[in-house]
């Protein structure tokens, strides 16, 4: 079997795996100077403690767009990116991001996504990103799909910044309600800590984030290590979660399943 190579975190650096043998090929060290004006820490932490898979997802589209020179979103575009990402396993190998319940319905709302869309357009799983966006477009006011994306932002654009909280003066339970966080996390990065990103105005899919220059330029600069580092996180739990499918480090992009020579 083709050998891996994966990025995992390590207290504040990022270090290259050999999956298949577990040897350190290479580290990681984030820039001296980003450590003097990001909280990398807090970074380390944006997919601590998942209860679903779409925290993983959520990170990877942030990292894509600022990769890509975006310096703002809407929930709606970075959402839709997520499923881009989650199409190939979801559709081509039918991985389950999350599990399923006993009586075998989907806990996680970004697959349920996949599958409604799946069923509105029949896309094939090899589909790429401008035919899947171009069909979530068509199908933006599917009632069913349109509940599952909305559902996706009820919690993980805010929770996923639980890492930086609690850090300046100002203190807040987490367990607070989305609109008290929203608040927080946006005079938390005008005042103390800079945050990857604050909370635009808007509702339900139109409200949105805009990315901060520093931050752009620290994940523009490290897109390949932190991509690679939401991957090997994203794997274990996949992995996890679907004991009985090999080889999902192979399965999550067309790029992986040539890599690996998996076949279905």
């Amino acid at each position: 079997m083709a050998t891996a190579k994966l990025w995992f975190k390590k207290k504040h650096d990022i270090i290259l795996m050999d999956w298949r043998e577990g040897e350190i090929l290479t580290e990681l060290m984030i820039d001296k100077s980003y450590y003097n004006t990001l909280d990398i820490e807090g970074f380390s932490r944006m997919m601590s403690s998942p209860s679903y898979c779409y925290k993983f997802y959520w990170l990877e589209a942030i990292v894509q767009l600022m990769s890509a020179n975006r310096t703002e979103a809407t929930y709606d575009e970075i959402i839709n990116k997520m499923i881009v990402n989650a199409w190939f396993p979801v559709r081509e190998y039918h991985i389950h991001l999350s599990g399923i319940y006993g009586e075998g319905e989907v806990k996680d709302n970004l697959e349920k996504a996949v599958s409604r869309l799946f069923k509105l357009t029949h896309l094939p799983g090899n589909a790429d990103e401008i035919q899947i966006v171009n069909k979530l477009n068509e199908f933006s006011e599917d009632k069913e799909l349109h509940f599952y994306k909305t559902e996706l932002t009820k919690n993980v654009p805010y929770k996923a910044l639980s890492g930086f909280a609690n850090k300046g003066t100002e203190k807040i339970s987490l367990d607070s309600s989305a609109g008290r966080m929203i608040a927080y996390y946006n005079r938390l990065s005008e005042t103390e800590i800079l945050l990857p990103y604050t909370f635009n105005d808007g509702k339900s899919l139109k409200k949105g984030v805009t990315f901060n220059d520093g931050w752009i330029q620290m994940i523009q600069d490290n897109a390949v290590p932190i991509l690679g580092w939401i991957k090997y996180e994203k794997v274990k739990w996949l992995q996890n979660n679907n004991p009985e499918v090999p080889g999902i480090v192979y399965k999550l992009t067309q790029e992986d399943k040539k890599h690996g020579n998996w076949k279905m």
